[in-house]
């Protein structure tokens, strides 16, 4: 069996908490973060899920926890590490997309930097200390606390044996749709979690359901039986082992770009588009008006594609971020 250094001995056959300080000077003063192991009564790979990069997708962190509760380690090979929250500032102050402490995105600053601001040291903690150790990694997002979405997985595309591995967990994970890219989708000084995997190695997705700061049943249902087909897809699992609360989808609807609108002007926002809605290129989507109700812009998709996810609330800022396209 792998070893966890930061988790110390893992017991055979047994479900174990953990509370886990991560290294780093600007974590110094950290909370310590839950960890769950879930060591199977037989030998197989070592999968690291987590959740809570952006500290309000709910729906993420409760699968997280949920997995943690009714995972079976005398039915599962291999082991399991659960963590739900890695970005605890922003969980416990409701902060979305950013963690309060350097005001920066932990998913564009992987791998992370020992010597970097607070994001850069947890999101490196986490590479180093937990994904480094896994044969494949799952990290499960949502809509953030603005943000309406229709569920979706994200891998590196590539044609190597690890973006092969990736693309088949995506794949397995049973989400209507497969995003798979090749660059960032913002510049940014790092990458996201499933990229920065990849590049150590380590077949990775992002898996995303689930929004607008709700605990909504269907889209933590809908993550944890996907962690659950993974394990499936990995033999951890057996298909009698754990009953899924979802029935399986049909096959994804692949996708290799992500397309990113953003507003001019600050102002008031007014979609004409839901999250799940397919639109054309050139078709009008929505428009960003003023408080004198005046239309600043009209929104006009750029592409023909679908939208994966929504900004809903009305207030917008300059270069504000309003929905992201995927395309086939």
């Amino acid at each position: 069996m792998k070893k966890i250094p930061i988790l110390g001995e893992l017991k055979a056959g047994e479900t174990q908490r953990h509370l886990i300080k991560l290294p780093g000077a600007a974590l110094a003063k950290d909370e310590p973060r839950a960890v769950i192991s879930i060591t199977g009564a037989k030998p197989g790979p070592v999968l690291f899920v987590n959740a809570g990069v952006h500290g309000g997708e709910y729906p993420a962190i409760e699968a997280v926890i949920r997995l943690s509760k009714t995972l079976d380690p005398k039915r599962t090979s291999g082991t399991v590490i659960l963590m739900p929250v890695m970005n605890l500032p922003a969980f416990r102050t409701r902060t979305p997309f950013v963690c309060p402490i350097d005001n920066v995105n932990p998913n564009r600053m992987f791998p992370g930097d020992p010597s970097g601001s607070y994001s850069e040291q947890m999101t490196h903690a986490l590479i180093n200390e937990f994904v480094v150790h896994a044969d494949a990694h799952i990290d499960l997002h949502g809509g953030d606390i603005p943000e309406a979405l229709v569920p979706f997985v994200i891998c590196r595309q590539g044609n190597d044996n690890v973006a092969r591995k990736s693309k088949a967990m995506a794949m397995a994970f049973g989400l209507p749709y497969v995003l798979t890219i090749s660059k960032p989708v913002q510049p940014a000084k790092g990458s996201s979690s499933y990229a920065a995997a990849a590049e150590k190695g380590i077949p990775a997705v992002l898996a995303e359901a689930g929004g607008v700061g709700q605990m909504q049943e269907e889209a933590v249902a809908m993550l944890v039986d996907g962690v659950k087909r993974v394990m499936q897809h990995l033999k951890m699992l057996d298909s009698e082992g754990q009953a899924l609360e979802t029935s399986a989808s049909t096959t994804p609807t692949i996708l290799t770009r992500f397309e990113w609108l953003y507003t001019k002007n600050a102002g008031m926002w007014y979609p004409e588009v839901e999250a799940g809605d397919v639109v054309k290129e050139g078709q009008k989507i929505g428009r960003v008006g003023d408080l004198f109700g005046e239309t600043l812009e009209k929104i006009i998709s750029p592409v023909d594609g679908v939208v994966l996810f929504l900004t809903i609330n009305p207030s917008v800022l300059e270069n504000g971020l309003l929905m992201g396209i995927g395309c086939e």
